[in-house]
Formats: C-alpha cells, structure tokens, sequence
C-alpha cells in the first residue's frame, strides 16, 4: 500500500455546520465525489451490480477456500485419532481431551486482538501471515513423539486461526451491505461443511493406502497432507485479496467502481476515521443485545465443537468399521452445505434473521431427540445428519445478525469477536462430554448438546422480540424512516451510530 493510500484512510476532516456535512465528502474523496455527482441513479445501479459481481468472484471464491484449510487443519484430529495416533503417542487418560480443548484456548484468547488487527495491519497482510504460520503449526503435528508437543501445536493452531476464523465476516462487512452479507458469510462458513465432507474421503485414501509409507504413520501423512497447502493459500492471500474500498487501486477497480463502493460504506454507516474506538470497544460489551446473541453462539458451539470432531467416532460406535465410518461422515456435511446457502440466501432476501436462526435450532434439537431416543441406527444416523443442517447455519446467520446491528469498525469487530470468542470458550465443554466410556449411546454428552440448543433457541426468540419493539419503538418516535442512507452520519461530527434515527435493527 502507498503512502498516499494510507493517508487517504487516516486523515480526518470533521465538519462543524450543516454546510460542512454536506460538502464533507468532496472534502474526504474529492475525486469519487465528482464522479458520483456526473452519475445518474441507473448508472449508478449498474456499476453497483458490477462492482458486487466483481466481489463475489475475486474475494468470497478465495475466503470459502481459506475457511476450507482452516476446518481441515483445525478438526483433522478427529479423523487422525481412528488411525494409529493414541498409541503412536501414547496418549493417556485425557491426553487426547487436552488436546482437543488447548486448541480453543489458543483461539478464544486471540480473538479480540485478531479483529482489531484486521483494520490497523489491512486484510490481505494479516489474513496471510496467520495462515503461514497455522501451516506451520498444523504439520508439526505431524513431527510429535508425545502428549506435550501435540498440545503445544494445537495451542499456536488455535492462537492463528483466529486471523481468519472471526476476522473473515468482518473484512467482508468492509465491502457488502448490511442485505447481501448473510450470503457471503454462508458462502465462506459453508466451506467447512465441504471441508466436513473432504475430510471424511481425504482421511479414508490416506489411512488406507498410505500408512506406513516410507516408515510414516497415515496419520501423520493426513496432517501434512492437509496442512501443506495452508502455507501456500496464505502466501497468494497477500496478493489476491483486496483490503478496504478506499485503498483499491485501478487495476481491479474502474474510477466509477471504487467510487461506488466508497460510497456503499458511506450510506451504510460503515467506516470511522480511526482504527480503534474506545466508546465503541465498550458499548459492544456492554450492549444487552449482543450478550442474547454470545448465548445463542454458546449453545451453538458446544454442539458444533463436539460434532465436528467425534462425528467419525459415533459413526464408528453405531456399528461400522473405522474406515466406512470416515465415508459415512461425509452426507451429514453435504446435507448441511446445501441448507447453509439456501436459509442463508432467503435470510438476506428477507433481512430476517432470527426466525431463521430459531427454524434451523429446532431441526438440531430434533436430531438430538433422534439420537437419544433409540437404539435403531437408521434412526440415529437420521439424528446425525439432522444435527449438521441445524448447527452449520446458525454460524453465518448469527455473525451476519450481529453485524448488521453493530454499527462502526471498532464496535463491529469486538461484538464479532465476542461472540465468537464466547461460543469458543464453551467449545472447550463440547470436546469433554463426548467419553469414550459413554459408547456407543454417548447420552450425557448429545443430552448437554440438547440442553443448550434448547438455551439458544429460547435466546434467539428473546433477542427478536427485543429488536422487533425497539424498531417499534422508533417508528412510533420519528415514524417509518423513507432511507436507510446514514452517510450524513458518517460525516456529523458526533456520530449516532445505532441511536441515529434512520437505523433500524436486523429482526
């Protein structure tokens, strides 16, 4: 990035009278601003729908294949451990257990800093050096003889998958508005449902025809094989994603472009003139709202951790051998990839968010009834696949929910991580209740997953009704506002933010 480029995102030019707002952004981008006052509304819908088109096919391809290695690498232990792991280690007592929740540690307590990077470093330098060194971590994985050197990697695994993980959906609200988000984050987060199914086959081809090839255990070729191009992907992510709007340079961008997606973060409410806000830090943790949306993730995390890992071994446990069960871990995931899109696709056609959230709830508290009630295998397969539809599209409704109602970077990128980080730190419940010694049932652990899904869904019915009566609320006060343009906002000298009277909260 040039230094005029970086001066352009940090100057500030704050108005002081009315006739300051409205001349502020010739003041801030006065070349954008004379292209857009030349540009009738048709033109200017047309290099819109250009420029979206534009941000789909370079930035949402390359974010779903970083979350893709990003899955892999992270839950590859759970296809690892039905090779020879445990006794090649000799893993004792909860070695293993440690190990699965070390890694979240590492990820819970990186996620705020992470999030506040983003904007300080730019996307494409921090997205890109985490991966290298997560890369790094992951296959040595591959070169350890005891417990303490596989908990010591899953920790630094952990610590550097929160540079793309919570910091994605984002780097993404920099570019899309507030209806056109939920997709993309489906998009991306829906990568690790295909990583899901990947796993399973990858896992199968190299337990069964590599293991002790050249005197290496499978499982540690599938570490270096899934690992390997991890390091790769982050050196080409310094190249090919782009950072903010306002930073693009021609070659990607036409004048006319960039000027519309300037504009796009403006009417949006989205951008500030630094990279961190103190106001903004607290009012995210302090926000009520945002506390509804940490339970929902909670709930959702404790089954989506457990799942995600023991999947291959409760598939095993009905009754199928340790390698069919890795090809039977793969339509759960398939199933699960298809909902992602569709319910987050009609998420953002209708800007709902919490009807949605509350529908696909319901399905994995069906599946877990499933997988409690009866010992038919049929049955309890159905519960299996029914529990991966439900969980997999909570991520990206809920992320996108919370940010559409966090308005300005600092605030959105903390309410993020927050609610990331909080699901996380009850990720570490979820890789303790599954016990080997509660096979092949595995009651206590699908009914604490059962109990807290439950928990989720009741908050997500909660926070909408809240959100419904605030809306309400000022409709009533400043009547039903005719735009949802806040650049004036942007440009106030004391921004409103979510107080602004034009906001309205994502239901």
């Amino acid at each position: 990035m040039t230094t005029d480029e970086k001066t352009q995102i940090d100057k500030a030019i704050i108005p002081t009278t009315t006739e300051d707002v409205v001349t502020t952004k010739e003041q801030h981008y006065p070349e954008e601003s004379s292209i857009l006052k030349n540009m009738s509304e048709e033109e200017r819908k047309i290099i819109e729908r250009r420029l979206v088109r534009k941000i789909d096919l370079r930035v949402i391809p390359w974010v779903a294949l970083l979350y893709l290695m990003l899955s892999l690498d992270r839950n590859n232990i759970g296809n690892a451990r039905l090779g020879t792991l445990e006794e090649d280690l000799n893993l004792q007592g909860n070695d293993y257990y440690t190990a699965l929740t070390i890694f979240f540690a590492g990820y819970v307590i990186f996620h705020i800093p992470s999030n506040l990077m983003v904007k300080w470093l730019l996307p494409s330098r921090w997205i890109s050096a985490t991966m290298i060194l997560w890369g790094i971590c992951s296959i040595c994985q591959s070169a350890v003889h005891n417990a303490s050197g596989l908990i010591a990697c899953r920790f630094w695994l952990g610590a550097f998958e929160t540079g793309v993980g919570p910091s994605t959906p984002l780097f993404l609200s920099f570019w899309y508005q507030r209806e056109e988000l939920a997709t993309r984050v489906a998009l991306y987060f829906g990568a690790s449902t295909v990583a899901g199914a990947f796993s399973g086959a990858i896992a199968y081809g190299v337990l069964g025809n590599l293991s002790g090839d050249h005197g290496i255990a499978g499982w540690r070729w599938l570490f270096i094989i899934e690992a390997a191009p991890t390091i790769l992907f982050g050196l080409m992510s310094f190249i090919i994603l782009p950072n903010l709007p306002e930073t693009v340079g021609k070659r990607w961008l036409t004048p006319e472009e960039k000027a519309v997606a300037i504009d796009r973060t403006r009417r949006s409410g989205n951008t500030d003139d630094k990279a961190f806000d103190k106001n903004q830090f607290f009012g995210a943790l302090l926000d009520y709202r945002n506390w509804l949306a940490f339970i929902i993730y909670i709930g959702l995390n404790i089954s989506l951790a457990s799942y995600s890992v023991f999947l291959p071994t409760i598939i095993r446990d009905l009754g199928f051998s340790a390698l069919n069960a890795q090809l039977l871990s793969i339509p759960p995931y398939v199933a699960a990839c298809a909902l992602v899109f569709l319910v987050s696709w009609n998420s953002d056609r209708t800007l709902q968010r919490g009807y949605h959230v509350a529908s696909v709830s319901a399905l994995t508290i069906i599946g877990y009834i499933f997988l409690l009630a009866t010992e038919n295998v049929g049955v309890r397969y159905a519960g299996a696949v029914l529990v991966a539809c439900g969980i997999y599209p909570i991520i990206p409704l809920t992320l996108s929910w919370v940010s559409n109602n966090n308005l300005g970077h600092t605030r959105r990128g903390v309410a993020i991580a927050a609610t990331s980080l909080c699901g996380q730190c009850f990720s570490m419940l979820g890789t303790q209740i599954y016990k080997t010694q509660d096979g092949p049932r595995y009651i206590r652990g699908h009914a604490v997953c059962l109990a807290f899904m439950c928990l989720g869904g009741l908050s997500t019915i909660t926070l909408r009704f809240l959100l419904k009566r605030e809306n309400d609320r000022r409709d009533k006060e400043y009547g039903v506002p005719e735009t949802t343009d806040l650049s004036e906002d942007v440009d106030s000298n004391d921004r409103l933010y979510e107080k602004n009277p034009n906001f309205r909260y994502a239901l």
